[in-house]
């Protein structure tokens, strides 16, 4: 075990970076907390049994949209029982009513990879997403020029002769989304003298032609990096003519690139500093702050750009490179006010550093940071952060809203924590953070793995996430955490504004009211602490799998401050159950294993 406290100290030695060869046309294998006060509409809009909807540390592509008429268009990485149907494109349509039956393969029933959503025209959408093909694979885009009904039409998209392009990033701008923006990775040949280069096309007439065709943007080409990581890139939603997107966030630095006139000009905006460079990596350093190679990007209504990246603490030793993924907590904020970050601030005497200079956006939490949480040793990590694939999303009114998918202490199989959707907001342009929400403490999510969330442009009252759910930690396909490949449900979830900006209590405002039980699992007995507002009784009772209440301890008046209480489990059998406390009007419970 490996225990995370609030000072986040790492244990000696590391984990090295061991991350199976990359193939576009294959998975790693290749197979042929707490529980809130509120409940949020969410709805299960398709299934999968390709579990991966990103590469190893990968970025969460644009996959959702809300529309102004209230519709909503989603896609993900979809797959039948033994690939049946093949991997390819998920898609489901909202027409403001209800969710239709969904698509499970957009398209051919070709094996295809990673797919992207946006609006396209007047009406229409568009959904793209790669076909490897060694030294030809073409990007195929599907459009139709009414959303959520008709037949699709599709175009291909090329790379250089001899190249195939695979994983991408698609987003559309312009007054009605006419134009197609892509960044796509180059493999099977070097472009440029670079081994994968990232390339940028644009079209402006359906994909039918494209200008720029396949440029490499000054910043990313051989003289500043020898090659590209998969997926280290990702589009903000643009403003007006203004786009962007992010790159890098690993262990060379992390950067902005912005365009004002849809693409025709660029600027390039250092993030986050590197001590080190690709061109002469170091061979031993001491551990150092960095990132993993995801982030997320959104533009607000002047189009300054707002950065959200995992934190991860790495090492060079004997000239490799290792990572910590089981002990780099924290989610970091930047936007163009600030300074470029560093090793420095991003260090590994725990997250003061990046609280104090305003880059802290979440962590994990809800556990007793005297106490700490343990993580499991083989945890399932995702090749990412405990706090991992972030997604940011900005309204009208320029409020922030961020999540990640994070480790959930007190979620447990009785082997490994499982992660939820943890989001997040701000309504001052990412000086405060109004506090971290678990979108999964429901009972309905008692055995739920919640990952790579996906999250539409904030309109209206409704803020709408989409994110994969299975019953098992980990994910089969990438990096093979999993025995066995299995059916995971894709989850969107409508959780109202007014919970973020404070008409409704917060969700998460028990977070402080109860800590995690302690040990869990446990034999005989498990503690918790509860931090009372004001004097008052206070009620526990304790559920089973079924639903059935086994337990009920009445705690009588208890005075405001905090207060350990014990549990007493010695009549009860070995399995899982629910534990819930009640004062006055607040209610939180935790989830406890029993040995």
């Amino acid at each position: 075990m490996i225990t995370l406290t609030a000072q986040n100290n790492f244990p000696e030695g590391f984990i090295p970076f061991e991350m199976q060869e990359i193939h576009p046309d294959m998975g790693g294998n290749n197979q042929g907390g707490v529980i809130g006060q509120k409940s949020y509409d969410h709805t299960v809009i398709g299934t999968t049994w390709y579990d991966a909807q990103t590469v190893n540390y990968g970025n969460i592509m644009p996959r959702i949209w809300a529309y102004d008429d209230g519709s909503v268009g989603a896609t993900w990485m979809s797959a039948g029982p033994g690939l049946v149907p093949e991997r390819g494109a998920g898609y489901n349509y909202y027409n403001g009513v209800e969710w239709g039956i969904g698509d499970p393969h957009v398209g051919p029933a070709e094996r295809t990879g990673w797919p992207n959503y946006a609006p396209w025209g007047a009406g229409g959408e568009i959904i793209s997403l790669y076909r490897y093909i060694a030294g030809e694979g073409p990007i195929w885009i599907f459009k139709r020029e009414v959303k959520g009904t008709g037949e699709w039409e599709l175009v291909e998209l090329t790379g250089p002769a001899g190249t195939s392009l695979v994983w991408h990033s698609m987003m559309t701008s312009g007054e009605n989304h006419e134009y197609i923006h892509i960044l796509a990775y180059s493999y099977d040949q070097p472009v440029q003298g670079q081994d994968n280069a990232l390339l940028y096309f644009r079209s402006s007439d359906g994909g039918e032609t494209w200008n720029p065709n396949g440029i490499i943007i000054e910043g990313l080409g051989i003289g500043y990096l020898e090659t590209i990581n998969a997926l280290s890139y990702t589009w903000a939603n643009p403003v007006g003519s203004t786009i962007a997107f992010t790159y890098g966030f690993d262990r060379w630095g992390g950067w902005v690139f912005k365009s004002n006139d849809h693409g025709d000009t660029w600027e390039s905006i250092l993030v986050m500093e590197s001590p080190y460079s690709p061109f002469d990596p170091p061979t031993d350093t001491d551990p150092y702050g960095a990132g993993i190679g995801s982030s997320a990007i959104a533009l607000d209504s002047e189009g300054k750009a707002h950065v959200v990246f995992p934190r991860m603490m790495q090492v060079w030793q004997g000239g490799e490179w290792f990572y910590y993924p089981l002990n780099s907590d924290g989610l970091i904020y930047w936007n163009e006010d600030k300074a470029p970050l560093d090793s420095t601030i991003i260090s590994t005497a725990g997250l003061d550093n990046l609280a104090d200079g305003g880059y802290l956006c979440g962590y994990i939490f809800g556990y007793d940071p005297s106490v700490g949480v343990e993580i499991p040793s083989g945890q399932p990590n995702y090749a990412n952060a405990l706090c991992g694939f972030p997604v940011i999303s900005i309204d009208a009114q320029d409020n922030i809203f961020i999540s990640s998918s994070n480790v959930a202490p007190g979620y447990t199989n009785g082997e490994f924590l499982y992660r939820h959707i943890i989001a997040n907001s701000s309504f001052d342009g990412g000086n405060t953070w109004n506090g971290m929400i678990d979108l999964n403490d429901e009972i309905q999510f008692i055995f739920s793995e919640c990952a790579y969330p996906a999250m539409a442009p904030v309109i209206d009252n409704t803020v709408y996430f989409l994110f994969q759910e299975d019953n098992v930690p980990g994910t089969f396909e990438w990096p093979g955490e999993q025995p066995e490949a299995n059916e995971n449900n894709m989850v969107m979830m409508e959780v109202p504004k007014s919970v973020f900006v404070g008409l409704e209590e917060p969700v998460n405002s028990h977070a402080a009211f109860m800590s995690s039980l302690w040990p869990n699992p446990a034999a005989t007995v498990s503690r918790f602490t509860v931090d009372l507002e004001t004097a008052g009784g206070l009620n526990v009772e304790v559920f089973n799998a079924g639903g059935q209440k086994v337990m009920q301890q009445d705690q009588g008046l208890l005075q405001a401050g905090k207060h350990t209480l014990h549990l007493d489990l010695k009549t009860l059998n070995s399995g899982l159950y629910f534990v819930r406390i009640t004062a006055g009007s607040r209610q939180a419970g935790k989830r406890l294993i029993i040995q």
